[in-house]
């Protein structure tokens, strides 16, 4: 999975904003968090929930709504001591594209 997907356009994805897409077979969710973009795994590793549907973005963290978890877009860590952090993927803007590339460490 070394390569990188496109995965939206810059101009649909402003400042703020958190979205679905599918890239390397699985559901991810892609953000913008002050023109920096982030991609991660959809899928609360807590409860299961859909966080790029139902995900609430506040600056730089993410909640779970269904079971109050706090994530750290920048860094995936979980900000509840002990719980699993997001996977994060390699992101880069090319010719306005979001690409996804591979997990990261």
């Amino acid at each position: 999975m070394a390569e990188f997907e496109s995965v939206i356009q810059t101009r649909d994805l402003g400042p703020g904003d958190l979205t679905e897409v599918h890239a390397h077979g699985r559901p991810l969710g892609v953000m913008n968090v002050g023109q920096t973009y982030y991609a991660f795994d959809a899928i609360c590793p807590v409860d299961g929930t859909n966080l790029a549907r139902a995900g609430v973005l506040d600056g730089d963290f993410l909640r779970c709504p269904a079971d109050e978890s706090v994530y750290d877009v920048r860094t995936g860590e979980s900000m509840e001591g002990g719980q699993s952090g997001l996977q994060r993927y390699a992101v880069k803007v090319e010719d306005n594209e979001v690409k996804v590339g591979p997990p990261l460490d």
